[in-house]
Protein backbone atom coordinates (compact mmCIF):
# COMPACT_ATOMS: atom_id res chain seq x y z
CA UNK A 1 0.00 0.00 0.00
CA UNK A 2 1.37 3.45 -1.11
CA UNK A 3 1.49 5.54 2.01
CA UNK A 4 0.05 9.36 1.54
CA UNK A 5 3.47 11.31 2.67
CA UNK A 6 1.54 14.79 3.59
CA UNK A 7 -0.63 12.77 5.41
CA UNK A 8 1.84 10.61 7.56
CA UNK A 9 3.53 14.30 7.81
CA UNK A 10 0.42 15.55 8.94
CA UNK A 11 -0.37 12.71 11.44
CA UNK A 12 3.16 13.44 12.94
CA UNK A 13 2.58 16.47 13.44
CA UNK A 14 -1.03 16.24 15.36
CA UNK A 15 1.11 13.31 17.77
CA UNK A 16 3.67 15.94 18.24
CA UNK A 17 1.07 18.88 19.14
CA UNK A 18 -0.36 15.97 22.34
CA UNK A 19 1.58 18.44 24.89
CA UNK A 20 0.86 18.80 28.48
CA UNK A 21 0.55 22.33 27.75
CA UNK A 22 -1.81 21.90 24.87
CA UNK A 23 -4.23 19.74 27.91
CA UNK A 24 -2.56 16.50 27.94
CA UNK A 25 -1.51 14.49 30.69
CA UNK A 26 2.43 13.74 31.03
CA UNK A 27 2.07 9.93 29.99
CA UNK A 28 -0.27 10.73 26.93
CA UNK A 29 2.06 12.76 25.87
CA UNK A 30 5.08 11.10 26.37
CA UNK A 31 2.87 7.92 24.07
CA UNK A 32 2.32 10.36 21.75
CA UNK A 33 5.76 11.53 21.09
CA UNK A 34 7.55 8.29 21.55
CA UNK A 35 4.90 7.12 18.36
CA UNK A 36 5.14 9.91 16.84
CA UNK A 37 8.96 9.65 16.62
CA UNK A 38 8.68 5.68 15.97
CA UNK A 39 6.56 6.81 12.54
CA UNK A 40 9.46 9.63 11.83
CA UNK A 41 12.21 6.58 11.91
CA UNK A 42 10.39 3.97 9.85
CA UNK A 43 9.19 6.42 6.60
CA UNK A 44 12.06 8.50 7.02
CA UNK A 45 10.39 11.91 8.24
CA UNK A 46 13.30 14.10 9.27
CA UNK A 47 12.47 17.63 11.42
CA UNK A 48 12.47 19.99 8.47
CA UNK A 49 9.99 17.54 6.77
CA UNK A 50 7.95 18.19 10.05
CA UNK A 51 8.83 21.74 10.35
CA UNK A 52 8.16 23.60 7.37
CA UNK A 53 6.25 23.51 4.03
CA UNK A 54 6.29 26.29 1.25
CA UNK A 55 2.43 27.45 2.63
CA UNK A 56 3.58 27.76 6.48
CA UNK A 57 4.15 31.74 7.36
CA UNK A 58 5.89 32.89 9.65
CA UNK A 59 4.39 34.02 14.00
CA UNK A 60 5.12 36.90 15.89
CA UNK A 61 5.74 35.91 19.59
CA UNK A 62 6.13 38.52 22.49
CA UNK A 63 7.08 38.09 26.09
CA UNK A 64 4.39 37.69 28.13
CA UNK A 65 3.43 40.90 30.35
CA UNK A 66 5.99 40.98 33.36
CA UNK A 67 8.83 39.24 32.34
CA UNK A 68 12.12 40.51 33.70
CA UNK A 69 15.94 40.45 32.12
CA UNK A 70 17.43 42.41 34.86
CA UNK A 71 21.20 41.31 33.79
CA UNK A 72 20.20 41.89 29.62
CA UNK A 73 21.41 38.01 29.60
CA UNK A 74 18.76 37.30 26.72
CA UNK A 75 19.19 40.14 24.95
CA UNK A 76 22.67 39.35 25.16
CA UNK A 77 21.83 36.15 23.39
CA UNK A 78 19.47 37.36 20.76
CA UNK A 79 21.43 37.74 17.92
CA UNK A 80 23.57 34.58 18.04
CA UNK A 81 20.28 32.40 19.18
CA UNK A 82 18.53 34.44 16.31
CA UNK A 83 20.87 33.17 13.95
CA UNK A 84 21.08 29.43 15.39
CA UNK A 85 17.42 28.91 15.58
CA UNK A 86 16.47 30.50 11.86
CA UNK A 87 14.54 33.12 14.00
CA UNK A 88 14.56 37.36 13.97
CA UNK A 89 14.64 37.89 17.62
CA UNK A 90 14.77 41.97 18.94
CA UNK A 91 14.03 44.18 21.97
CA UNK A 92 10.61 45.91 22.06
CA UNK A 93 8.98 48.38 24.85
CA UNK A 94 7.26 45.32 26.22
CA UNK A 95 10.41 42.84 26.26
CA UNK A 96 11.71 40.96 23.45
CA UNK A 97 9.73 39.83 20.05
CA UNK A 98 10.81 36.54 17.90
CA UNK A 99 9.31 36.08 14.38
CA UNK A 100 9.73 32.83 12.53
CA UNK A 101 8.01 29.99 11.96
CA UNK A 102 6.43 28.65 15.02
CA UNK A 103 8.62 25.42 15.40
CA UNK A 104 11.98 27.75 15.35
CA UNK A 105 10.03 30.62 17.58
CA UNK A 106 9.27 27.25 20.81
CA UNK A 107 12.54 26.49 20.00
CA UNK A 108 14.39 30.18 20.48
CA UNK A 109 11.86 30.98 23.21
CA UNK A 110 13.17 27.28 25.22
CA UNK A 111 17.20 27.58 24.30
CA UNK A 112 16.57 31.84 25.77
CA UNK A 113 14.78 30.51 28.37
CA UNK A 114 17.64 27.61 29.24
CA UNK A 115 20.70 29.70 28.94
CA UNK A 116 19.50 33.09 30.89
CA UNK A 117 18.61 30.37 33.71
CA UNK A 118 22.05 29.06 33.56
CA UNK A 119 23.66 31.84 33.03
CA UNK A 120 21.99 33.32 36.02
CA UNK A 121 22.84 30.15 37.95
CA UNK A 122 26.74 30.73 37.12
CA UNK A 123 26.62 34.16 38.45
CA UNK A 124 25.25 33.21 41.53
CA UNK A 125 27.88 31.13 42.28
CA UNK A 126 30.30 33.62 41.29
CA UNK A 127 29.09 35.95 43.62
CA UNK A 128 28.89 33.30 46.43
CA UNK A 129 31.64 34.76 48.93
CA UNK A 130 32.45 37.92 46.86
CA UNK A 131 33.57 40.61 49.42
CA UNK A 132 33.46 43.67 47.44
CA UNK A 133 31.35 46.08 48.37
CA UNK A 134 27.56 47.03 46.92
CA UNK A 135 29.10 50.05 44.54
CA UNK A 136 31.59 47.22 42.76
CA UNK A 137 29.22 44.58 43.13
CA UNK A 138 27.22 45.71 39.89
CA UNK A 139 30.70 45.87 38.00
CA UNK A 140 31.50 41.98 38.70
CA UNK A 141 27.79 41.10 37.33
CA UNK A 142 28.66 43.55 34.53
CA UNK A 143 31.55 41.50 34.03
CA UNK A 144 30.85 37.92 34.46
CA UNK A 145 27.33 38.00 32.49
CA UNK A 146 29.14 39.83 29.63
CA UNK A 147 32.17 37.29 29.07
CA UNK A 148 29.04 34.63 29.75
CA UNK A 149 27.25 35.71 26.85
CA UNK A 150 30.09 36.45 24.80
CA UNK A 151 31.19 32.79 25.11
CA UNK A 152 27.91 31.46 24.14
CA UNK A 153 27.26 33.70 21.25
CA UNK A 154 30.85 32.49 19.79
CA UNK A 155 29.84 28.85 20.12
CA UNK A 156 26.78 29.14 18.55
CA UNK A 157 28.10 31.29 15.94
CA UNK A 158 30.91 28.52 15.06
CA UNK A 159 28.14 26.16 15.07
CA UNK A 160 26.02 28.42 13.01
CA UNK A 161 29.39 28.23 10.74
CA UNK A 162 29.46 24.81 10.58
CA UNK A 163 26.38 23.79 9.75
CA UNK A 164 26.07 26.44 6.64
CA UNK A 165 29.31 24.45 5.30
CA UNK A 166 27.96 21.00 5.63
CA UNK A 167 24.28 21.74 4.73
CA UNK A 168 22.90 20.07 1.62
CA UNK A 169 21.05 22.01 -1.40
CA UNK A 170 18.09 21.13 0.27
CA UNK A 171 18.97 22.36 3.60
CA UNK A 172 20.13 25.93 1.74
CA UNK A 173 16.34 25.64 0.14
CA UNK A 174 14.87 25.73 3.37
CA UNK A 175 16.77 28.39 4.86
CA UNK A 176 15.68 30.60 2.18
CA UNK A 177 12.13 29.70 2.40
CA UNK A 178 12.21 30.31 6.07
CA UNK A 179 13.71 33.93 5.42
CA UNK A 180 11.16 35.13 2.77
CA UNK A 181 7.86 33.89 5.09
CA UNK A 182 9.88 35.85 7.84
CA UNK A 183 10.84 38.62 5.61
CA UNK A 184 6.79 38.60 4.51
CA UNK A 185 6.14 38.72 8.03
CA UNK A 186 7.87 41.63 9.05
CA UNK A 187 7.04 43.53 5.87
CA UNK A 188 3.00 43.28 6.89
CA UNK A 189 3.32 43.93 10.33
CA UNK A 190 5.78 47.43 9.41
CA UNK A 191 8.82 45.99 11.77
CA UNK A 192 12.00 47.34 10.65
CA UNK A 193 15.19 46.62 12.99
CA UNK A 194 17.74 48.64 13.39
CA UNK A 195 21.13 47.88 15.53
CA UNK A 196 22.00 49.20 18.94
CA UNK A 197 25.27 48.84 20.60
CA UNK A 198 26.09 49.82 24.33
CA UNK A 199 29.04 49.23 26.47
CA UNK A 200 29.10 49.06 30.16
CA UNK A 201 32.12 48.87 32.73
CA UNK A 202 33.19 45.62 33.98
CA UNK A 203 35.35 43.71 36.56
CA UNK A 204 37.93 42.04 34.12
CA UNK A 205 38.60 39.02 36.30
CA UNK A 206 34.58 38.79 36.03
CA UNK A 207 34.80 38.72 32.27
CA UNK A 208 37.16 35.91 32.23
CA UNK A 209 35.79 33.70 35.00
CA UNK A 210 32.43 34.37 32.43
CA UNK A 211 33.97 33.23 29.47
CA UNK A 212 34.99 29.87 31.24
CA UNK A 213 31.51 29.53 32.59
CA UNK A 214 30.28 29.74 28.55
CA UNK A 215 32.33 27.01 27.90
CA UNK A 216 30.17 24.75 30.16
CA UNK A 217 26.96 25.65 28.37
CA UNK A 218 25.76 23.16 25.99
CA UNK A 219 22.34 23.33 23.13
CA UNK A 220 19.93 21.20 21.84
CA UNK A 221 15.94 21.04 21.91
CA UNK A 222 14.28 19.54 24.64
CA UNK A 223 13.45 15.66 24.09
CA UNK A 224 10.19 15.10 25.59
CA UNK A 225 8.37 18.09 25.47
CA UNK A 226 8.20 21.86 26.89
CA UNK A 227 8.73 20.82 30.78
CA UNK A 228 10.75 17.82 30.73
CA UNK A 229 14.20 19.23 29.67
CA UNK A 230 15.67 20.50 32.82
CA UNK A 231 18.85 21.31 31.71
CA UNK A 232 20.75 21.37 28.42
CA UNK A 233 21.57 18.63 26.44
Amino acid sequence: MTINRDNLIQQIRALMNKTVTNGCTEPEALAALDKARAMMDAYEVTEADLQLTKAESAILRSEPPGSRDPHGIKFGLSAAVSKFCDCEIWRAPCGLEICGLPADVRFATWLLDTLAAFVQAELARHLMGSPAPKGERRFIINGFVGGCCKRIRDRLTALCAQSAVGATSNGRDLVAIKSAAIADKMKAMNINLRKVRSRRRVDDASFQAGLSAGDRASFGRPLTGPNAAQRIK
